[in-house]
């Protein structure tokens, strides 16, 4: 691993600088080696080193949002106010580099600032409304509201109360993460004030006046009551309630987390999350939920509300699963909770909402998509796991053939052109695109990406949200970055005519462009741009490759096992009668009786070659044009993994046939 290590210099000046190990790099150069990602784009998406430290280390001009957020910096902030001077800055962050100290408390110590312009410094910084003590004063339906134990044990003085928002000072940005609990306990949305306060307890204690201080210990608050629900007359008034969730009330405690992580030899029990669930408070029960679905493997949870109860279910690999229910009681807590960890509308439940929930656990970072639908019993809610860590992956990781490896790295390599990714919704697109994005430099070129949603942020990358309410489409937004001087460009998706005419035009112009098409497979999507009354000529030159894709689901290795198959199966499968033996899975714990475990995708690579190129311009139908090409279909793929015993029949008939 020294002579690979050794052949870069930048490597070799962050392990002197004690920026990463020696160990470290060598197995980043190892995974270059095997992905193709570029050692410098793995240490900005681990967040080892930020854009604007290899900024400094290339010497090269390049503002992310890393180093915007270093500008932003409290030291920052404090030199622009004119509080502290750049030399002093430069002692004080030496100094804490050296020990470790806080930056604030250095300076506080140090007697460069005094402790009110730190805290409008940090009030800045968090984008927080900032308040001296004295001219803040709390109101007596603020203070009747907030027992004094809740108030002391979240770190906040209640001041006023306006419908369901309570405005409260904070001396420390610290605790805004805890304010979320408090939320919950309070049913109110918590505005924070921050403010210089010397002395909290003795602050608090003179607000609160002569009341008795309660005990330390959190208070016994029941959640929110659910509404009386709407029942349809064929369900019957009275039905016994569900045993896996009886728990109405927040209890004390730390909330205990699930520490079996799954791998190929455990697999946490639905049954086992549904009781450790079960006693719960509504806080524990959510972190809790969402744990046991990245334990499981998950990629949703949805929260289904039903009679009597509502249902938690997992979808792992592409199947839902019953993991537990909810009692109605504590429904619209749960649902409160989520709400609040999403930054949504706790009081709207007539309207549908969309937020997001930044996860962290079992050393993986999650971005949790949570959506509401208004139903007739209750709110649905719906999360989605993103694992940031997917974002890490190159072409060599998405299950590609050798031969299909190789074309696509080169295609991607190309200064200009086209290349399109089909396939369902759920089939793996967007992860594709974002592992070629992966093969690009961020240093050197300048990559913009149209996203709706925006699934996962990539550093040195500018992402753009479309917002279709606000007149943010996909066409005016390309329009609009066609002046940006971009390089790369990943358009989400190409749904009309006037989309795919200037995506077509700026792959003729000089960038490469990446986008999706919902095609059955390859070739149609050729057919399916001639609909959107693009030009042949125009998408003869600017088409460079088609790649479409499904995701299958794996035989599960635990309970594998061989079966003759009949005639019939074999003739729907296209397969020789002398197949004497496939495979699939009988179903265990591990697999959660399914028989499958895990899933990989199934592609076919249209490569557009000079002859293709030409076929394309005059017209040809699909069917010659993949005649020509001698293309490799998603079916003989599919088949080959059949035959290999990688997924079973099954799955050929479900993906392929339908």
């Amino acid at each position: 691993m020294a002579g690979i290590s050794g052949k870069h210099e930048f490597g070799d000046e962050l392990v002197r600088q004690e920026v990463l190990t020696r160990e470290e790099l060598d197995a980043i150069m190892e995974r270059e080696e095997a992905t193709g990602v570029p050692w410098y784009r793995q240490l900005i998406q681990k967040e080892i080193i930020s854009v604007g430290a290899l900024e400094d280390l290339f010497r090269y001009e390049y503002h992310s949002k890393a180093k915007r957020q270093q500008d932003e910096s409290i030291g920052a902030t404090l030199v622009k106010m004119g509080e502290v001077t750049k030399e002093d800055l430069k002692k004080a962050l030496a100094e804490q580099k050296r020990t470790g100290r806080l930056l604030g408390k250095i300076l506080l110590d140090g007697k460069i600032v005094g402790p009110e312009a730190l805290a409008k410094a940090l009030a800045r910084q968090h984008k927080l409304e900032y308040a001296t003590l004295p001219k803040t004063s709390s109101h007596a339906e603020a203070l009747e509201a907030v027992p004094e134990s809740v108030a002391r044990k979240y770190k906040f003085i209640p001041v006023r109360i306006e419908g369901d928002r309570l405005t409260a000072l904070i001396g420390d940005p610290r605790v805004l993460n805890s304010l979320e609990d408090a939320e919950v306990f309070l049913g109110k949305r918590i505005h924070p004030i921050l403010s210089h306060i010397d002395n909290f307890n003795e602050e608090l204690k003179k607000r609160y006046g002569k009341r008795a201080t309660a005990a330390l210990d959190e208070p016994e608050a029941p959640p929110p009551k659910a509404a009386p629900r709407r029942r349809p007359e064929s369900v019957p008034e009275k039905m016994e309630p569900s045993k896996a969730l009886k728990q109405g009330e927040e209890k004390q405690g730390e909330v205990v987390m699930i520490e079996e992580i799954v791998t190929e030899e455990t697999t946490l029990d639905f049954a086992e999350i549904a009781r450790q669930a079960s006693g719960a408070s509504v806080m524990q029960l959510v972190s809790k939920m969402i744990e046991g679905a990245v334990n499981s493997g998950a990629t949703d949870i949805h929260l289904d509300p039903q009679e009597p109860e509502m249902r938690v279910r997992y979808r792992i690999d592409g199947v839902l699963h019953d993991v537990m229910s909810i009692d109605h009681e504590i429904e619209a807590a749960v649902v409160s909770r989520v709400k609040i960890m999403a930054d949504m509308d706790i009081t709207e439940t007539r309207h549908p909402q969309d937020g997001h929930i930044a996860f962290d656990f079992a050393d993986k970072e999650f971005d949790i998509r949570v959506a509401t639908l208004p139903c007739f019993l209750g709110e649905r809610v719906v999360l989605r796991l993103l694992d940031a860590s997917a974002v890490l992956q190159g072409i060599k990781d998405l299950g590609l053939e050798t031969e299909d490896i190789k074309k696509l790295s080169t295609l991607i390599q190309q200064p200009y052109g086209m290349i399109l990714v089909t396939g369902p919704t759920g089939s793996g697109k967007t992860t594709t695109l974002y592992a070629a994005l992966n093969q690009k430099n961020v240093l050197t070129e300048s990559i913009v990406t149209l996203e709706d949603p925006v699934e996962y942020q990539l550093s040195g990358i500018n992402q753009v949200q479309i917002e279709t309410d606000i007149g943010v489409s996909f066409a005016n937004t390309l329009r609009a970055a066609m002046r940006q001087d971009i390089d790369v460009l990943l358009v989400g998706e190409i749904r009309d005519a006037e989309t795919a005419r200037i995506a077509i035009r700026a792959a003729m112009t000089g960038h490469l462009v990446f986008s999706t098409l919902h095609t059955n497979d390859a070739p149609e999507a050729i057919s399916t741009l001639r609909n959107m009354d693009v030009p042949s000529y125009l998408l003869a030159s600017s088409l460079t490759a088609v790649v479409a894709q499904r995701l299958v689901r794996k035989v599960c290795p635990k309970c594998k096992k061989a079966f003759t198959p009949a005639k019939a199966m074999l003739k729907s499968l296209n397969l020789p009668e002398s197949t004497k033996k496939l495979y699939r899975g009988e179903g265990c714990t591990a697999c959660y009786h399914t028989g499958t475990k895990g899933r990989t995708g199934i592609f076919e690579v249209l490569e557009v070659t000079p002859q293709i190129r030409q076929m394309i311009a005059a017209d040809e139908s699909t069917e010659k044009i993949c005649r020509a090409a001698k293309l490799k279909t998603m079916a003989d793929r599919c088949r080959n993994k059949v035959k290999e015993g990688i997924i079973p029949p099954e799955e050929f008939l479900r993906v392929i046939r339908t």
